[in-house]
């Protein structure tokens, strides 16, 4: 009876189909946006045809899908929510080893194992055209000028942390991450004291368990796992990535700030996508309450120095008479306060602020207006130690475009385990962008920033 009872249960596990010759898996592409072809729609109700590879809706009788299927002959659909497959026009369940290649291109799921020996393989991947591929270096399809989203996609791809976090979100169940939770949300300007120190101690972090529910991901967020995890797919039918889905929903997200057909800054994108994902993850305003803030955000002390405003309104002594001298004397008072002011060293004021960040800007010097001796301009070097003398915690740099004259200090007193420096070359003019060619040389091996970094407890006046 047991041995009757198990060969049952096989059975009605494994459903097959007759029309499973007929699947074209050259014509299959699961990088598109679930849409169907004839109406559009975008409901969950979308159903990819694995004979041409087209989308439809539904399955029920009068249905595109099921329409399709009765017209052109093909039977057999994927379901692009569940990812299950079915058989129509007679509407039944197919399970199948036979289809665990298209599910495994569809929708790779990793396995603990598998992230901890994904930087150890050594093997390569082929595609259906017999084309070799290494997982996780393969080439994003450029859609009209989005080559600053892929090279961001590509930087962020790499991150093994970030990585191995959205691995794990592809199966959709729960787990627990440790992560330093800052013990406020936000930072108060602090004022230094005359002997040097701060009025108030630094943030401290504590840590905290957090579940991760990857089905409570924005749409933003679970757009870019599954990039992540197609990039990093050994078993894809082709040997690049097309990245529709996550360029749509960046479009939609960033209000068509950040769309196809839109060229667009790498540094400042970078930005506005480690913001989104942050609170797309979850993340709240305090430090270090997500991954992206795990990896990516450190602290910066911000000295702010500027004069204090001298208040020209002295009080006038009471004085009913008409024509008196009082009125001299006032103008003597304000004049004499003003000098005293701007011969008084004290009238620098200096307010200290913690501020965190998720990427460093580096300013680069202009470019010189003069030519070389063959017309040409020249294009100067400045290496990556003198851009960094910005944070070195002694020289002060001018605010523009404040209200009032600022000069600014930055002292690095965290520094993140993934740094991200960002080179503004870019300045907008009157007309269009205007790019400073400057050569930035980037030290690859031998590149240490502990004698940028302060420790908060001990601080050094210049």
């Amino acid at each position: 009876m047991s041995g009757k009872g198990a060969e049952n249960e096989k059975s009605q596990a494994v459903q097959t189909c007759p029309y499973l010759d007929t699947i074209d898996r050259t014509a299959l592409d699961f990088d598109f946006e679930p849409a169907c072809s004839q109406s559009l729609s975008t409901s969950p109700n979308i159903y990819a045809c694995l004979v041409c590879g087209a989308f439809f809706k539904g399955r029920g009788k009068q249905t595109p899908a099921y329409l399709h299927s009765v017209n052109e002959n093909h039977s057999v659909f994927l379901h692009l929510t569940r990812g299950t497959f079915h058989c129509l026009p007679d509407d039944y369940e197919i399970v199948d080893p036979s289809l665990d290649d298209i599910q495994k291109a569809f929708r790779p799921i990793y396995s603990e194992k598998d992230i901890q020996d994904l930087d150890n393989r050594k093997d390569l991947g082929r595609d259906l055209f017999g084309r070799r591929y290494l997982p996780g270096f393969v080439g994003l399809n450029n859609l009209n000028k989005t080559d600053c989203i892929n090279a961001t996609l590509q930087a962020l791809a790499h991150v093994k942390k970030l990585r191995d976090f959205f691995l794990r979100c592809g199966d959709g169940v729960e787990f627990e991450l440790i992560l330093h939770v800052a013990s406020s949300a936000s930072s108060k300007k602090r004022k230094r004291k005359r002997n040097g120190s701060l009025s108030s101690k630094p943030k401290d972090t504590k840590k905290k368990v957090v579940v991760i529910d990857p089905t409570s991901f924005s749409h933003l967020a679970k757009c870019f796992g599954d990039m992540i995890r197609k990039m990093w797919n050994d078993k894809r039918f082709k040997s690049t990535v097309d990245p529709h889905m996550l360029v749509q929903a960046i479009s939609v997200a960033s209000n068509k700030r950040y769309s196809i057909g839109k060229q667009i800054e790498a540094g400042e994108f970078i930005a506005w996508l480690l913001h989104q994902l942050h609170h797309g993850v979850g993340g709240t305003k305090k430090a270090g309450s997500s991954i992206i803030h795990q990896l990516f955000q450190g602290s910066v002390e911000i000295t702010t120095r500027q004069r204090k405003l001298v208040d020209e309104n002295v009080a006038e002594e009471e004085d009913d008479r008409l024509g008196s001298d009082n009125e001299d004397d006032i103008t003597k008072k304000v004049e004499a306060a003003k000098k005293e002011m701007e011969m008084n060293t004290n009238a620098i004021e200096e307010n200290v602020s913690n501020s965190q960040f998720l990427q460093l800007t580096l300013d680069i010097p202009e470019k010189p207006l003069f030519k070389d001796d063959n017309g040409g301009l020249v294009i100067p070097q400045e290496p990556l130690p003198t851009l960094l003398k910005k944070f070195d915690g002694v020289s002060f740099n001018d605010v523009l475009g404040a209200p009032q004259a600022q000069q600014r200090r930055y002292r690095l007193t965290q520094l993140p385990n993934y740094l991200i420096l960002c080179l503004s070359r870019f300045k907008k003019n009157s007309f269009n962008n205007e790019k400073n060619p400057t050569i930035v040389p980037f030290p690859i091996t031998n590149f240490d920033l502990t004698h940028y970094v302060m420790d908060s407890q001990k601080k050094r006046e210049p």
